[in-house]
C-alpha cells in the first residue's frame, strides 16, 4: 500500500539548500520510497539523500502538472534516514513543499 508523508519548508534564500528527516528505516518494515512530488518552481532543487548518498538533484521546473510525480526506488534500511530538501539557486527566496510517497511492508 502506497503512503505519502509531506513537508512545507520555511523561506529558503538564494545559493541555500534547506533539509529536513523525512522518513526512517524501522526494524521489522520495509520502507521503499517510490515517488516524489515537489513544488514546481523554476531554478529550485529537489534533493534527497539516504545515508550520506545524494539519490535525487532534480530541477522541480521539469515537473510539470500533467506529471507531477518523480519516480525513484530508494529503499531503507532499518535505522537509515532519508533526507529531503531543497537548493535554492533563484535571485528571491522560495517555501517549498515536498511530499513523498513510499511502499511499507512487514518483514
Amino acid at each position: 500500500m502506497l503512503k505519502w508523508k509531506k513537508y512545507k519548508f520555511g523561506t529558503i534564500t538564494n545559493n541555500q539548500e534547506s533539509l529536513t528527516d523525512l522518513l526512517a528505516g524501522m526494524t521489522g518494515k520495509n520502507r521503499v520510497v517510490k515517488f516524489v512530488a515537489a513544488t514546481i518552481d523554476a531554478d529550485i532543487y529537489v534533493r534527497l539523500y539516504r545515508a550520506a548518498d545524494q539519490f535525487v538533484d532534480y530541477a522541480c521546473d521539469l515537473l510539470t502538472t500533467t506529471a507531477p510525480l518523480l519516480p525513484v526506488d530508494i529503499p531503507l534500511a532499518p535505522g537509515q534516514q532519508l533526507k529531503a530538501g531543497f537548493y535554492n539557486e533563484s535571485a528571491g527566496s522560495v517555501t517549498p513543499t515536498i511530499a513523498i510517497g513510499y511502499e511499507e511492508s512487514d518483514t
